[in-house]
């Protein structure tokens, strides 16, 4: 009896113990459950909080993005206009600097052909003196228009240079928007959505904001600074084309008109020696008609000399008495003197006309020898020099 009123004095002390067990667990579950429910919507609430503010940042950076890369390639295309312009003026030296070819290969040969002029007509005149001067102007042209070309072709490489940087930049904001686009329209019924591995660590590769926004930033001021020195190099281009063209052409008129000036007053001395050698010429078809006369004049001498000498040999052998001086002697004695005296003058005439005779003779030579030299002299700078010089064109400089 005593053991039974134990047992059941147990049994109500283990329900209550049971009941009171059960009571905690079930407050503790509901706790529990109204808990997880708050955690549930707490968290389901930052979930979405938190992806709608992720999506508005994608749309913001994507505006950022998409506002950097139209100003980068506004000034890619800016910079593209720009090479494109700096090559047609690279053109146009390298056109300038080929015009220059062929009167610089003019020039040399003027100044070589007059190398081949003789005499009194070799000297150092003013046709020489502007051919130098062109030939030092020409050098001076090409030497500013090759320094112009290698900066021009330096400046060119810059360009490209900024351009390649802005074309890379544009790039890769391209890929950059369209990933975040990509990133943008992700939704959580997706399938192409999975759990990647390690994706939350730091990137050690990755740019701050400030640096993102200065590279872009620093590319554009890079191009404008290459821009803005290719459309001064072009202004300089422009006013050295200019300048070296006005220069070319100023020396080449300077050129012309001395050697058309040499030509005329080479001509008119040509005329003058001609004229001259006319006359000498005739001056010595009369003197040689003097000299034959003069010869003539001795010859019709001899004969009534050797009539007054005979006449006189045959008195003087008069016998005795016979030979006297008589009158007829006298005279014929006169008649000898006379007629020796008039041989004599005649003579002196005969030994100055022919000494005149040589002496037009010798001008006759030198004459001669003037034209040829004038008419070498006037082929050489009209036939050769100025028919070469009329094929200088520089209007396609």
């Amino acid at each position: 009896a005593v053991v039974s009123m134990q047992s059941g004095h147990y049994g109500r002390e283990s329900n209550n113990k049971n009941y009171s067990s059960a009571e905690v667990e079930r407050a503790s579950a509901e706790r529990l459950q109204s808990e997880s429910k708050r955690v549930t919507d707490e968290t389901d609430e930052i979930t979405r909080f938190t992806q709608e503010d992720v999506n508005k940042k994608l749309t913001q950076r994507i505006r950022e993005l998409s506002f950097w890369k139209d100003e980068v390639h506004s000034q890619l295309q800016a910079v593209d206009n720009e090479i494109d312009m700096l090559l047609k003026f690279k053109a146009k030296l390298e056109s300038s600097l080929e015009a220059t070819e062929h009167p610089q290969s003019v020039t040399t040969s003027c100044l070589t052909y007059r190398q081949g002029r003789e005499g009194i007509d070799m000297v150092h005149d003013d046709v020489e003196i502007n051919l130098l001067k062109e030939v030092e102007v020409i050098e001076g042209v090409r030497s500013v228009l090759v320094r112009t070309l290698e900066q021009t072709i330096e400046q060119i490489r810059r360009l490209r240079s900024a351009k390649y940087f802005l074309q890379k930049d544009v790039a890769d904001k391209k890929a950059a928007i369209s990933i975040d686009n990509t990133c943008q329209i992700l939704n959580n019924k997706d399938s192409d959505i999975h759990l990647f591995e390690g994706v939350t660590q730091e990137l050690t590769s990755a740019v701050t904001p400030a640096d993102w926004s200065n590279y872009s930033d620093a590319n554009i001021k890079k191009a404008e600074c290459e821009k803005q020195a290719s459309v001064a190099l072009r202004s300089v281009i422009g006013g050295v084309v200019e300048q070296t063209c006005n220069d070319l052409l100023t020396q080449c008129r300077n050129v012309d008109l001395s050697l058309k000036k040499r030509v005329e007053e080479c001509s008119n001395a040509k005329e003058r020696l001609t004229s001259h050698l006319e006359q000498v010429d005739k001056e010595i078809d009369s003197m040689e008609g003097n000299i034959a006369r003069l010869k003539e004049a001795i010859e019709e001498k001899l004969a009534p000399l050797k009539v007054a000498h005979t006449r006189l040999a045959q008195r003087s052998q008069r016998p005795n008495v016979e030979l006297t001086r008589d009158p007829a002697q006298f005279q014929l004695v006169s008649e000898v003197n006379l007629i020796e005296q008039s041989i004599a003058a005649l003579e002196t005439q005969l030994e100055a006309s022919e000494a005149s005779l040589k002496g037009l003779i010798r001008n006759q030579i030198d004459l001669k020898e003037d034209i040829r030299i004038k008419t070498k002299s006037l082929h050489i700078d009209k036939d050769l020099c100025q028919d070469l010089r009329a094929t200088i064109d520089y209007s396609h400089y």
